[in-house]
């Protein structure tokens, strides 16, 4: 296996990838920059976090613009080549750091185009058709290790896989929230009243389940890949015209692409006229055997990592992640619920004798309130800075209770947490929540 990750192959997919990928990435951020998909950053007086990066908050507003246009700088950088390793740690450093200061605004494809850069940070894609190359022609190259792109190809089908597994479960099957939301985009000039068929959330559902389990092994199958590839292009852009999703289903689209031979991305006429002539290098000759080892042992914790994570909402208590959202995040669950409720709290200072009704958006924006209705650790954390205020008030023995009812994927309210449990007294972890109520389905009259 080991001869395997080393025997050289073409740059070109290579290329493609820091090309039109960078590019990608550079577009999601600066759209992240004009919009206001960052105004969470900006305007509330509390910040959502993640378990074990508390300590990473926002810069005041001034800095957080700059942090955020110098994310998109080094995209650029990147993607033309230019201080490219460098630029590609600065980015990786920047997107994450930036990702990790508000938990509100996880998506999915934020969080791979982190990972992404990570990678980048590894990749010697700068070796021809960049400004570095043009700056320095001793570092040109025309073949790289397989690994480089094989490690790409490991990630989207990751990414495939556990989006796949994931729906495979009741809702998604009986097509929900899938109906939902295309009714609500039934208004859309042209394809409106196609949205509006009883029978498409069915055809969607299904059939992005079995697109998600089974487009690997197809894109694998030499035989199957140009097949399959369309197939993929038609999912993608059937979600951009339905969905958006910002540059996510265009990334997807390049990624995919990436399981083709690398001798296709030669014949694509920009490469064509910039790459030099194709000599494989003996890399097993070249790279001493330590180097070698090295690597190996990288990627092999980097594949087991990117499994763990998302195979981990399998280890807890309940069934369903979509409900509970242990384990939902960073595990590749694309739009499979739709939750929309309410949230309040109960303060409660018992040896003042005094009680006060307490609602988040005291503390929130109305994209945060949103983002946290029917998430355990979100409801729990605000809960706690609840009771630190109070207790700065000189109320020492502060309780909090939350109030949490939730509609789940077109349910009837259904209550979401314990109303009778301290929340101010419960720990924050990444293990079981007990006072997060069991889904239960209410009997049809």
């Amino acid at each position: 296996m080991l001869k395997k990750l080393f025997q050289p192959i073409d740059i070109a997919p290579l290329l493609f990838f820091r090309v039109v990928v960078g590019f990608l990435i550079s577009l999601e951020l600066l759209g992240e920059v004009v919009t206001n998909y960052n105004a969470d950053f900006f305007h509330p007086k509390f910040h959502f976090s993640y378990i074990f990066f508390e300590w990473l908050e926002p810069w005041p507003p001034f800095w957080m613009h700059v942090h955020f246009l110098f994310n998109v700088l080094m995209a650029i950088f990147v993607t033309i080549g230019l201080w490219y390793r460098f630029s590609a740690i600065l980015l990786f450093l920047g997107t994450t750091s930036a990702f990790l200061m508000e938990k509100s605004v996880y998506i999915n494809h934020t969080y791979l185009y982190c990972l992404t850069a990570f990678l980048m940070i590894f990749l010697p894609a700068n070796r021809a058709w960049s400004v570095d190359a043009k700056r320095n022609p001793e570092i040109i190259r025309s073949s790289v290790p397989a690994w480089t792109v094989w490690i790409l190809i490991f990630q989207m089908s990751v990414v495939y896989f556990f989006a796949g597994l994931a729906k495979l479960n009741p809702d998604w099957l009986a097509g929900k929230p899938m109906m939902y939301w295309l009714a609500a985009k039934s208004h859309y000039y042209i394809i409106g009243p196609v949205l509006e068929q009883e029978w498409l959330p069915f055809v969607m559902t299904w059939g992005g389940a079995a697109f998600d389990i089974l487009i690997v092994p197809l894109m694998l199958w030499r035989r199957t890949r140009p097949y399959a590839f369309i197939v993929a292009v038609f999912f993608h852009l059937t979600n951009v015209s339905i969905f958006g999703i910002g540059t996510f289903p265009w990334y997807s689209i390049a990624m995919t692409a990436l399981f083709f031979h690398p001798s296709v991305f030669r014949k694509l006429p920009v490469l064509k006229k910039k790459l030099p002539p194709y000599q494989p290098v003996n890399f097993a000759a070249t790279l001493s055997p330590a180097y070698r080892k090295t690597v190996a042992a990288f990627l092999s914790l980097y594949v087991l990592v990117q499994i763990l994570i998302p195979a981990r909402q399998y280890y807890y208590p309940t069934s369903n992640p979509s409900w509970t959202e242990e384990g939902h995040n960073f595990s590749w669950h694309m739009m499979l619920r739709s939750k929309t409720g309410y949230v309040s709290y109960i303060v409660k200072a018992p040896s003042a004798g005094e009680e006060w009704l307490v609602h988040p958006k005291t503390y929130l924006t109305d994209h945060q309130y949103g983002r946290m209705i029917g998430k355990p650790d979100m409801i729990l954390e605000l809960a706690h800075h609840i009771a630190d205020e109070y207790r700065e008030k000189g109320y020492d023995d502060v309780e909090v209770y939350g109030r949490c009812t939730v509609f789940f994927n077109g349910r009837d309210r259904l209550p979401f947490i314990d109303t009778t449990v301290n929340l101010a007294a419960e720990q924050r972890s990444i293990r079981h929540y007990t006072w997060v109520l069991p889904l239960v389905e209410k009997e049809e009259e």
